[in-house]
């Protein structure tokens, strides 16, 4: 097999039929579906039993006595994966036509791409009201071949070369239920040396926080969890760059900078009067203000900004004293480049 598709299930049965049927209707090229049913209600029981002695798709079925959680869930379904690439995907998502493809072009095209998540609602790829996923699918398909780094890989759609799993590790198992364990996975993975992407041309649909929802101590669990990633990690920082005074050569320092900077997971935001050739990652924006009022209009946006910056680089002298007038309000500490 050239993937294996790993799928968590607890419970949702009308959700997990949809997905599997998304998966039947939607992926022409060889793979294998691990389901692990984490002790589903009867209804749930009964459906993939039936889906597996039907030898209707190639399936290895797990049932769990107690739900386990979404981590070990995983990891029990990779330790069972003899592919060199495998997919974990959530119970409540819809695949579209090619995406298991998309996503192996892209996993395949670089030997430093470790983890290819497809583009999704989950991503901000969001279909307008009403219009069919299928149809926004197909607009999006002329980008096939294409990717954009991201600053960690999210869970709900998540292609692993198994290279990597064999160099990190498994999930940790740490994080209980879920949360935050794809980005903990995604850190270690860019510290081996890998690159995490989103295969632009690929979608794969997600109803949100549909499992999580029923659990009863899910907000624990997430604050928890999200204890251990800054403790093991630290928290990701929000940093301005003003492009206020600046050359060439300190702009390629200041994109170098900012490309270690957002794979590590901080977010990086570029204030500048034009549109600038930034590395392609998904927690780099260009913001382009134009040359009229430019210094008000960036005082503006960083006053305003509800996630405050955690750190503003200017060039002017000028600027950057005003800016330090006004930490009281953008809380930020004001560097110099």
């Amino acid at each position: 097999m050239r993937c294996d598709i790993i799928i968590p299930v607890w419970n949702h049965l009308a959700f997990t039929k949809d997905c599997i049927e998304s998966i039947k209707n939607n992926t022409s090229v060889e793979y294998r579906l691990i389901i692990v049913d984490n002790a589903s209600d009867d209804q749930t029981r009964v459906y993939l039993e039936s889906l597996k002695s039907s030898g209707e798709l190639p399936l290895t079925l797990i049932r769990n006595n107690e739900n386990l959680g979404f981590v070990k869930a995983v990891n029990q379904g990779i330790s069972l994966s003899l592919a060199p690439l495998v997919c974990l995907l959530n119970n409540d998502t819809l695949v579209t036509k090619g995406w298991l493809e998309e996503m192996e072009v892209i996993a395949n095209s670089s030997g430093d791409i470790g983890i290819v998540n497809p583009s999704s609602n989950n991503l901000g790829q969001k279909p307008a009201a009403g219009e069919p996923l299928e149809l926004y699918a197909d607009k999006i398909r002329h980008l096939a071949g294409q990717c954009v780094e991201l600053g960690a890989a999210v869970g709900f759609c998540m292609m692993i070369k198994k290279e990597v799993i064999n160099k990190i590790g498994l999930f940790d198992e740490i994080y209980g239920m879920g949360n935050f364990e794809d980005t903990d996975f995604s850190r270690k993975a860019v510290n081996a040396g890998y690159r995490c992407v989103r295969a632009c041309g690929a979608y794969v649909y997600h109803r949100e926080n549909s499992s999580f929802g029923k659990i009863k101590t899910f907000n624990e669990d997430f604050n928890r969890n999200k204890e251990i990633f800054e403790f093991r990690w630290g928290r990701p920082k929000r940093i301005a760059y003003v492009l206020d005074a600046y050359d060439s050569n300190i702009l390629r320092r200041l994109e170098a900078d900012s490309l270690k900077l957002a794979r590590s997971g901080n977010w990086i935001w570029f204030f500048a009067r034009g549109a600038l050739r930034l590395p392609a990652h998904s927690n780099i924006t260009n913001v382009a203000l134009g040359d009229r009022n430019f210094f008000l209009k960036t005082t503006f946006r960083i006053l305003k900004k509800k996630k405050k910056f955690s750190e503003i680089f200017v060039g002017q002298e000028r600027f950057g004293r005003f800016l330090e007038a006004m930490t009281f309000i953008h809380k930020a500490k004001v560097r110099y480049y």
